[in-house]
Formats: structure tokens, sequence, C-alpha cells
């Protein structure tokens, strides 16, 4: 076979064909989404409030303002995994009441004895115990076994509206210690063995007792 003689193709022909070859994918540049989403932005802020462009550091600091709000936001949504994540290490919160069953008093008087010595640690425990083993007492809560901390405190909650907020606050400390392998301070341990006293000296604001 007789070979074909070389390619010589006029100016528009050359021209045609050189353009071809460019519109083939591989000569196509492909933009990062970085590049897009910050293209995006300067345009949108570019002429803001028909005041024209703006100098560049405004540029910079309203971006900032929107990575600190979506920041913000997701802290917000991820706030109960995250403190779900930070108890597991030690597995997953578990009851208050644990062991044979034990009179308020003597969690309170352990609570105490623990303060006194600088076991904050059992100081936390023993005080919400003794909220725990109060209630059910007092015909607050039933006598449910496995109960966590915060179920003690979303139950109680109605009977004590007023120390709903120190309850869940006691509730986040207890399982920290108990389950989170935390320590606590010593303003915790007075917190929850101060809150035991008032809620045992409380009248509850609802005569019938929650579940």
């Amino acid at each position: 076979m007789r070979a074909r003689p070389p390619l010589d193709p006029d100016r528009d022909e050359a021209r045609r064909l050189f353009q071809d070859e460019l519109a083939r994918g591989d000569y196509q540049l492909q933009e990062s989404w970085v590049s897009r989403a910050w293209r995006w932005f300067t345009d949108l802020f570019s002429g803001f409030g028909g005041l024209g462009p703006l100098p560049g550091w405004v540029t910079w600091v309203l971006l900032a303002l929107v990575l600190v709000a979506v920041l913000a936001v997701l802290a917000f949504a991820t706030r109960d995994r995250w403190r779900t994540a930070r108890l597991s290490g030690h597995g997953a919160p578990g009851a208050v009441l644990e062991g044979p069953a034990r009179a308020a008093s003597e969690h309170r008087q352990e609570a105490a004895a623990a303060l006194g010595a600088g076991d904050h640690d059992r100081a936390v425990l023993e005080a919400y115990r003794a909220v725990a083993a109060g209630a059910v007492e007092r015909t607050f809560l039933d006598d449910r076994p496995g109960r966590t901390a915060h179920e003690l405190a979303t139950g109680l909650a109605p009977v004590f509206p007023d120390a709903r907020d120190e309850l869940l606050t006691a509730a986040d400390a207890f399982d920290a210690v108990r389950y989170g392998d935390h320590r606590a301070t010593a303003e915790q341990a007075r917190q929850v063995v101060d809150l035991d006293a008032r809620l045992d000296a409380a009248r509850p604001a609802l005569a019938e007792t929650a579940s």
C-alpha cells in the first residue's frame, strides 16, 4: 500500500482542526470547587447594597463572619453527639443507682464525708444518688431499675421546676465522673451536695408522682 502524503491544510482548515483539538476533553481546564466557591463569594459581595466594589478587607471580614456562623451552627447541631462520644470512651451512660438498694440518707452521709475528705468525685456520685433515692422514697418517681442521670433529671423537672437547670447540670457531672472518666471539681461537688439538700427540704410543685 502506498503511504498517504503529508497533511497540508490551508489556513481555514488548519484553524478548524486546531479548534477541534482544543475542544477535546484532554485540554479542558477543571476549576476546583474552592476556586468556584471563592469566586461566587467575591462576586456576591462585590457590589453589596449598590455601594459599588467593596475593599478587599471587607470581603475577608464577611467571609470570616460567615465561617464563624457556620461553625456555630455545626457546634450547636452536634453538641449532643459530641457529649455522647465523650462519655462513650468507657461505655454509654448507665444507671444512677447500682448494687443493693440503700436509703437516701446513707448516700447523703457518704457524700458529706467525701466532700469533707476532698474526694470530689465520690461526693458528686453519692449526692446525686441521694437525689435519686430520695425521689423514690418520696414517691416522686417509681422504683425503676436502670434509670440514667438524665432520665432522673427529666423526671424530677416537673416536680422541682425551679431546679431544672441544676438537675441537668448535676446529671452532666454524674455522667462525666461515672462514665466519662472525668474528675469533678470542688465547686461541682458542693453544687450537687447543696442541690440534694435543697431538694430534700423542698416541697414538690406537683401533687401527682412522675414516672
